[in-house]
């Protein structure tokens, strides 16, 4: 029978490949599993009692490792209850980190996202395995396990030196962190090159944008280390380092003439930059001087906020040279508080008074710096649109004041001065900080007398009857349509005050109140709606207010008018995004502008005719000065009047955009009433 069997090759051939074509067919019980669980998630219970699964959860026991391989195979297989029951526990008893790191060192990140995202996991599990992973980042970027990785770069050993390089690009940014502050403290040049190889190799631009904060606010000894670093790598965006390194001990006067023009001018086009940063919203990591200024640590900024950090840069550059001219030492000054403001928009205590005066005047008189500085920097602010400089500069204008001090910066002779012009800046911050200010110098000497002092009371008489939210102006005068803007107003955070007429209007923002926003109909009854604009704009408390002039709300009789009405908004849209502001806020580019008409529309005298009505056009973007995208927060929109204050999303996300201090807070507010009731008991006492 044997025989007869064998010796039928053909036979053979198909009893084998039916049988392999069976095998190759079966489909594994946990794979049939995972099949019915993403059909329906409520069998996922089920699949705990295939094999597959028992034996993955038996594993688990195994010690972390087993138990993070474990998890990582049983995600793969999407079986979500096993995964819970494996990290449910873990929520209520946590692991030791060194445990934690190893259990996590087995969970591969995309199964861990997939893990996050599922539904099925609970959140207490989610949580532990947030923790595991937390736990893993420590270990990677502890000093313990990184300064030994350092040491071995320059072993003979090949072997160690890979060891070390895994372990030095599992650190990231810690890494690179730790390498720049070997660089900057070793004085073996083969250890410090291969420290600069690995560096360049994880991130190149951290690495030299952390040299660089190193040799530029590093201590003599790491200045000079990583200026040496820098040379090495002998690339263009360094060169602006090595020159102010070689400035500081050159006396070729030639060489410093020529070099500090380039320096100061770089100066101005970074504050220049910064000033009209449309920013976004996110952070990013940057890097920071550390406490012993011999390294770098990381921290998170906002986008915008590093403009104003090059800015303040260029001007530490100027400053470590030695360049003392008034103009440019005014323009340090003011970058120099722009930066922080911005960055911290509560900076101004007496801590950082004290310590900005040190770090720039050394063992100087605070009152003699102020009494030289405080006027020149605030109108230079001012002038060059940098509110959060001027800010900056109102709040060092504090602690222990004297009469000499308030003299000099209220007296001007028959005209204000410059800090009291500012309490009727646009920036509401800005003017209620000057008010502020002054009334601060004035109680140091309450006989004062000076010019504009009823302009500073008017302030501080506004200041006292301050709200608790901003203010948004209406021009409107149909009462059916005031109740909608009153909704919408006050479900977007605003105060609505109505005003029927454009006279009642230029009234209303001449008060100074913290006014965010003005809404007018398209036909005010006594002016058209682009003068209504000009009014607006004449007035310096409206130049940076936003503009909405709105068109009777679209009427929906149907779907086939919504459909026609949601083609052509999206027509609309595709034509606006086709001609997006450029840098300078133009549509179509500065190159666009008729420049004579321009010239002549935006400094000229415009004559108010109000019998003649000039028809609003938006459109005509660089050609009339209603129209004029401002560089700042001051917007100008037409639309169809919304329905909710949804529709004015965009509009009030492009003017918060455009403004480099944030809105009054709540404490902001408290503040500012309690100074100007205050101020005016005792100017009455007085």
């Amino acid at each position: 029978m044997a025989d007869r069997i064998f010796s039928r090759p053909i036979v053979l051939l198909l009893f084998f490949g039916v049988a392999t074509a069976s095998l190759c067919t079966r489909v594994p019980a946990f794979a049939q599993e995972e099949a019915e669980t993403e059909n329906d998630p409520a069998l996922s219970d089920s699949a705990l009692s295939d094999p597959a699964v028992e034996q993955l959860l038996l594993k688990a026991t195994g010690g972390p490792e087993a138990l993070g391989r474990s998890i990582d195979s049983l995600a793969r297989m999407q079986v979500w209850s096993a995964v819970d029951q494996l990290l449910s526990p873990l929520a209520e008893n946590a692991p030791a980190d060194e445990r934690a790191s190893r259990i996590a060192s087995e969970i591969g990140t995309d199964q861990r996202v997939r893990i996050s995202l599922a539904t099925e996991v609970s959140e207490p599990a989610k949580q532990a395995l947030d923790a595991l992973f937390a736990a893993r980042k420590k270990d990677l970027q502890s000093p313990t396990r990184l300064q030994p990785a350092i040491a071995k770069l320059t072993s003979a050993s090949p072997d160690e030196k890979l060891a070390a390089y895994r372990t030095l690009f599992r650190g990231g940014e810690a890494a690179s962190a730790a390498l720049i502050t070997e660089i900057v403290r070793t004085d073996d040049p083969d250890q410090r090159n291969a420290c600069l190889r690995v560096l360049l190799e994880i991130d190149r631009s951290a690495g030299i944008n952390g040299l660089r904060r190193v040799a530029l606010y590093g201590t003599a000894s790491a200045s000079n280390q990583a200026i040496q670093a820098l040379q090495l790598l002998n690339i263009e965006e360094v060169q602006i380092d090595l020159l102010t390194k070689r400035l500081e001990s050159s006396a070729d006067e030639d060489l410093r003439a020529s070099a500090i023009r380039m320096m100061r001018q770089s100066l101005a086009d970074a504050m220049d930059n910064s000033i009209h940063t449309q920013h976004d919203f996110g952070n990013v990591t940057a890097w920071a001087i550390n406490a012993q200024r011999d390294g770098v640590q990381p921290t998170q900024a906002a986008t915008w906020v590093l403009a104003f950090r090059d800015a303040a840069d260029a001007a530490s550059r100027l400053a470590k040279i030695g360049d003392q001219e008034s103009s440019s030492v005014i323009a340090q000054l003011t970058a120099q508080l722009a930066y922080r403001v911005a960055n911290d928009p509560d900076w101004g205590d007496a801590k950082n008074r004290e310590q900005f005066i040190q770090s720039f005047f050394a063992d100087a008189d605070a009152t003699a710096v102020l009494q030289t500085w405080t006027l020149p920097v605030l109108k230079f602010s001012v002038q060059s649109q940098n509110d959060p400089a001027a800010v900056g500069m109102l709040r060092m204008i504090d602690g222990d004041l004297d009469r000499s001090l308030a003299n000099a910066l209220l007296r001007n002779g028959a005209t204000a001065s410059v800090l009291v012009e500012a309490v009727d800046h646009p920036n509401a911050t800005v003017r209620y900080e000057a008010a502020s200010a002054i009334a601060r110098l004035l109680h140091s000497d309450p006989q004062l007398n000076f010019a504009g002092m009823s302009r500073v009371e008017k302030r501080w008489q506004q200041m006292a009857t301050l709200g608790n939210r901003p203010i948004s102006v209406v021009l409107e005068n149909r009462p059916e349509i005031i109740s909608g803007w009153e909704r919408i107003m006050n479900s977007a955070g605003y105060d609505a005050r109505i005003v029927s007429t454009v006279a009642s209007l230029e009234r209303m923002i001449a008060l100074g109140d913290d006014v965010r926003l003005v809404v007018s109909k398209r036909e005010p009854k006594d002016a058209s709606a682009i003068e209504m604009i000009d009014v607006v704009r004449r007035q310096p408390l409206g130049r940076d207010i936003p503009l909405l002039i709105y068109s009777p709300a679209i009427e929906i009789e149907g779907p086939e008018i919504i459909e026609e009405e949601l083609d052509q908004r999206t027509e609309a849209q595709k034509a606006f995004d086709a001609n997006l502001p450029d840098q300078f806020g133009v549509r179509g580019g500065i190159a666009s502008l008729d420049v004579k008409i321009e010239r002549s529309l935006l400094y000229g005298e415009v004559d108010r005719d109000w019998t003649k009505k000039r028809e609003l056009d938006l459109q005509l973007i660089g050609q009339t000065r209603w129209a004029d995208e401002s560089l700042r927060a001051g917007l100008i929109r037409s639309m169809p009047r919304p329905s909710s204050a949804a529709g004015l999303y965009e509009l009030l996300l492009d003017s918060r955009r455009r403004e480099h201090l944030p809105s009054l807070t709540a404490s902001d507010r408290v503040r500012y009433r309690n100074v100007a009731l205050d101020a005016l008991d005792a100017s009455q006492a007085n």
